[in-house]
């Protein structure tokens, strides 16, 4: 079972500390909208200010439908999207590779987009939140579902994301890389690092994405 978000309820998953706080990093899991309204995914981020990287939605309505794959810091964000993709109602899996402080590339079921190559270095990350992201107070919140949330403390290959896109679980990639995975099946648990996580406000199980163990 995967994790069902209502923006309205202000519900999403976090974790008290984070095991990657710099680049290389990637980030990946898969998602359904249920909403026209952008959300992040999966963010690794701090809870008293901007510095954050992101993955992030625009669904249909939004200029381009894309994924993106976002990096904040004190001066500002850059991201690397991969436009025209997003839908609605439709399980589709996401991807964030941040190689290093200038370079990052957001991949969309297994399908790069183009690499930002502007340098941002967050800082002071200290948090992983699953359906929204912090910018001193909570936002970014996802209406939908997600599932199968890796993260690794290494930037991902091209064919290491294709084959999470085809359904291969977090743990059978890079294994020895991988820091954080929270497959969402019905128990709240990082079954890598063993970071706690918190339902808040009650975020509620749902259908699964097929994937392969």
């Amino acid at each position: 079972m995967a994790y069902n978000f209502t923006a309205a309820n202000s519900q999403y998953l976090n974790t008290g500390s984070t095991p990657v706080t710099s680049t290389p990093l990637t980030i990946a899991a898969w998602f359904y909208p249920t909403a026209d309204a952008n959300g992040t995914i999966c963010s690794v981020g701090v809870t008293s200010g901007t510095n954050r990287q992101q993955l992030f939605y625009d669904p249909t309505s939004f200029a381009g439908a894309k994924l993106s794959a976002n990096s904040l810091d004190n001066s500002g964000q850059s991201e690397s999207n991969r436009s025209g993709v997003v839908e609605l109602n439709a399980w589709q899996h996401g991807a964030g590779v941040y190689t290093s402080s200038t370079e990052r590339l957001a991949y969309h079921n297994g399908n790069a987009g183009t690499v930002n190559t502007v340098s941002r270095i967050p800082s002071g990350l200290n948090t992983i939140t699953i359906g929204g992201r912090w910018n001193t107070a909570i936002g970014g919140l996802v209406t939908g579902r997600i599932a199968e949330v890796g993260i690794w403390n290494a930037a991902l290959t091209a064919a290491e994301i294709a084959s999470l896109a085809k359904g291969m679980t977090c743990d059978k990639v890079r294994p020895q890389n991988l820091v954080f995975y929270a497959p969402l099946v019905r128990d709240l648990q990082d079954q890598k690092g063993g970071l706690a996580i918190t339902n808040n406000n009650g975020a509620t199980v749902a259908t699964h994405p097929r994937v392969y163990a």
